[in-house]
């Protein structure tokens, strides 16, 4: 089901907050409809969040300079033509939803998982039987919602359920 515009600006502010809450930085700065998070790396130093065209549109002009990157909750296109051709524009990512279970899976044998929480953040490794991380999620909870970030599993470890176990898991701690 597609959101409304102010549904999908409301879940790009949530997805804002609990994205700074994964990665440990402070919690985004509302500019209007947008929102700035200071990232503090030097590749990465500040983020910009937003969910339309016109607010893109609007913001854009100020938003550059060396390590910075913007989180446009648009189409590629829609997103190149807004930015036009001095920015880079990464392969598109969706933004999704759901309800959070009410059950686990169990991880897949020989595997086991260790969830590790602080506050409102949640981070899940399955571990290998020789106690290596075989793949690993994280979880930050912000207004009633769950924002899944970080969802990783290594190469040699896919395609086993691993990662459905770990969403399975922080899903219930969630909920």
């Amino acid at each position: 089901m597609q959101a409304s515009s102010e549904q999908l600006t409301h879940l790009a502010g949530v997805w804002a907050h609990g994205w700074a809450l994964s990665r440990g930085v402070a919690p985004p700065t509302a500019l209007g409809r947008a929102h700035r998070l200071e990232v503090g790396l030097p590749q990465h130093r500040v983020r910009y969040v937003v969910s339309g065209g016109r607010d893109l549109a609007s913001h854009a002009p100020a938003w550059n300079g060396p390590g910075t990157v913007v989180k446009a909750f648009l189409a590629r296109d829609e997103t190149a033509a807004v930015l036009g051709p001095s920015w880079r524009v990464g392969e598109c990512e969706a933004l999704m939803s759901t309800a959070l279970p009410g059950h686990t899976d169990p991880a897949p044998e020989p595997y086991r998982i260790q969830v590790q929480s602080q506050g409102a953040t949640h981070r899940a490794l399955a571990l290998a039987p020789d106690g290596r991380a075989a793949a690993e999620a994280w979880a930050a909870l912000h207004r009633g919602h769950a924002v899944f970030d970080r969802v990783v599993t290594d190469p040699e470890h896919r395609r086993r359920g691993l990662g459905r176990a770990l969403m399975g898991a922080l899903g219930r701690i969630c909920a």
